[in-house]
């Protein structure tokens, strides 16, 4: 047998000693092999999808904070609700009813300011029964026709702001209002208003709620009519930066009736309101 082929430690040749792949301190040049150019347009490809991996982790890292912060709010609205009687145990945790968190930690007297009426002067003006009495004379027990509505549906359409000349189409239901805010989840896109662009508006903002009123109507000239109609109300649930109707700051956590034509502000984002 050849010696070439001999088994033995003694006569096995150790690898030759690894080489570089290639030169790190410099740029590819004219003495660089093929095999060295390679490995170093390898590397440049790994270091440029590594660091593109990384971008796209942090952007969803974001993302996920954002939604994981909705779910948590609308998580934690439902179990407020829910101590307070006002969601029923058939409905779902994260269906949002006439309330939000903030309401739980205002003083009572505030939590009785939950009804208010807008008028023309732009002052709010809350039904509580103090402030009833106190502005006896400025409130009448009719409400006015122009917050009284048989449409079940708002359409609100954006004058100013990032979101500018868009419209949209609201159906709150006694059980779930509308949302709108900065996010994007789910209900803000399928039944709400997402302003994700305007960095002025909270997560959550406000909602846009309805009730439903047995209307009376003794007057044979009028021509409303009596039967079921609809009260649209806006409440801002304690957002950074407020909601401002005309030149009037909203209380937080006070809903308001909405009028035909009202102007909302939130944010950068200028709305008008009007019903059907």
């Amino acid at each position: 047998m050849n010696d070439s082929f001999t088994a033995s430690s003694s006569t096995l040749t150790k690898p030759p000693p690894t080489k570089k792949k290639y030169p790190t301190q410099t740029p590819p040049n004219d003495t660089w092999t093929i095999e060295q150019l390679l490995h170093w347009s390898l590397d440049q490809y790994h270091s440029a999808a590594i660091s593109r991996t990384n971008s796209h982790l942090k952007a969803l890292q974001a993302q996920c904070e954002n939604e994981c912060e909705d779910v948590m709010t609308l998580h934690e609205l439902a179990v407020g609700m829910r101590e307070r009687g006002e969601l029923n145990n058939n409905d779902n945790e994260g269906e949002l009813v006439e309330s939000s968190r903030e309401e739980e930690n205002a003083d009572p007297q505030q939590q009785q300011l939950v009804e208010g009426d807008y008028n023309s002067s732009n002052h709010l003006k809350p039904t509580s029964t103090s402030a009833a009495a106190t502005n006896s004379t400025n409130t009448t027990s009719k409400p006015k026709s122009s917050t009284i509505t048989n449409t079940s549906t708002l359409t609100i359409t954006i004058l100013t702001g990032p979101h500018e000349s868009q419209t949209y189409k609201l159906q709150p239901k006694h059980t779930q209002p509308c949302l709108i805010g900065r996010s994007k989840g789910k209900k803000f896109l399928r039944n709400g208003i997402s302003l994700s662009k305007d960095q002025e508006v909270s997560t959550t903002h406000g909602k846009f709620s309805i009730e439903q009123q047995e209307q009376v109507d003794n007057d044979s000239s009028s021509n409303s009519g009596g039967g079921v109609q609809n009260k649209f109300y806006y409440t801002d649930v304690g957002s950074t930066n407020g909601s401002t109707v005309g030149e009037a700051r909203l209380e937080p956590n006070v809903r308001i009736e909405i009028e035909e034509g009202m102007d909302l502000r939130v944010g950068n984002s200028a709305l008008k309101i009007e019903f059907g």
